[in-house]
């Protein structure tokens, strides 16, 4: 990945499924709070288990999530993972590891609330996005469990 020929990151963040409901302001803060990190494949983003501290947003490549050793999907560009340690610094939930060549932007518990706290209205608003996300997992889930069902012969 060429760090000479990459966009600005307010630009990346902006892509990022989560942050396309803040305005370009907050996005500029919270850049310059975002760590950007290279990931090379098979390297572990996230693992299982580890106490949550922040969250990644990929930017560039492609990730696999995975529990107990099963793979749950593949996440790039746009999607974000640990967005709940955000919150409650909760252990990890799944392992996410790169599948290729990764970038992702690595924001601390600490630094986003502390965006949070100077701007309620992002709050809402972002809650209100991750609400949507946890619906579409629950979605997720119940379409998982109607397999398992169906292939049992219940």
């Amino acid at each position: 990945m060429d760090a000479d020929a990459a966009p600005p990151l307010t630009s990346l963040l902006r892509g990022v499924d989560m942050l396309r409901v803040l305005d370009d302001d907050v996005l500029v803060r919270l850049a310059d709070r975002v760590q950007v990190l290279d990931h090379e494949p098979g390297a572990v983003v996230l693992a299982e288990g580890e106490d949550g501290t922040g969250m990644h947003l990929l930017l560039d490549g492609t990730a696999t999530v995975e529990r107990d050793g099963v793979v749950l999907g593949v996440l790039g560009p746009g999607d974000h993972v640990g967005e709940l340690a955000l919150l409650d610094g909760q252990p990890r939930l799944a392992t996410v590891r790169a599948e290729s060549d990764l970038r992702t932007g690595y924001l601390t518990s600490e630094d986003f609330l502390d965006i949070l706290e100077g701007s309620p209205d992002v709050a809402l608003e972002l809650l209100v996005a991750l609400a949507g996300r946890f619906r579409a997992v629950e979605e997720q889930l119940v379409a998982l469990e109607r397999r398992q069902r169906d292939v049992a012969g219940e």
